[in-house]
């Protein structure tokens, strides 16, 4: 092994020690740390990218989240936490191409296609997040955000019995998110 290889480990955990007791300032210095030693540490490359996004540094996050898909493009969890921070900073356009990406290496990903579904039905694109939307809930049929989001793209299509059959369906197990649909569409 060498020297560099195991200075950048040793940073990394004491990265994960920091973040433990709460003090994000010292991890990131710890993985910055441990990325000068080893610029290929995917890793280190992720964790920081999370701590930035938690601080709010959505520029760091965006690129350090990059840097690691350079070295693992075929990730499709990171690529997925790259679309979240993209879409909460309203970068809807390059929030799809993540959530896509993330669709079509990982097919089963509910949160990314109702990430996918979000960021379209931002964009005006309805009938597209009308299918985003419906494999989420396909695929994670108890997800009340995915139904609520879903029930609006139809009633925003006029699309008002579909709409109403996807209220009622999240009124079988989250009436209380059902009553939010309710209200919005005037069922209740």
């Amino acid at each position: 092994m060498s020297y560099e290889f195991l200075r950048s480990r040793l940073h990394y955990y004491a990265a994960i020690l920091w973040m433990y007791f709460n003090r994000e300032p010292a991890a990131v210095a710890q993985y910055r740390k441990a990325i000068a030693y080893d610029a290929r540490y995917v890793n280190a490359w992720r964790n920081l990218a999370f701590i930035l996004a938690q601080g709010k540094d959505e520029a760091g996050a965006v690129d350090a989240y990059r840097k690691a898909l350079v070295i693992a493009p075929d990730d499709h969890a990171t690529r997925f936490n790259l679309g979240f921070v993209l879409h909460q900073h309203r970068h809807f356009d390059a929030a799809i191409v993540e959530f896509e990406q993330v669709v079509k290496l990982s097919p089963s990903h509910d949160r990314a296609w109702f990430g996918l579904g979000l960021c379209k039905d931002h964009l005006g694109r309805i009938d597209e997040a009308v299918i985003a939307l419906k494999e989420a809930t396909k695929i994670q049929y108890f997800n009340p955000d995915a139904g609520y989001h879903l029930a609006l793209a139809y009633h925003k299509l006029g699309r008002h019995d579909e709409a109403r059959a996807e209220y009622e369906r999240v009124k079988s197990f989250d009436p209380q998110c059902a009553n939010h649909i309710g209200r919005q569409l005037g069922l209740t």
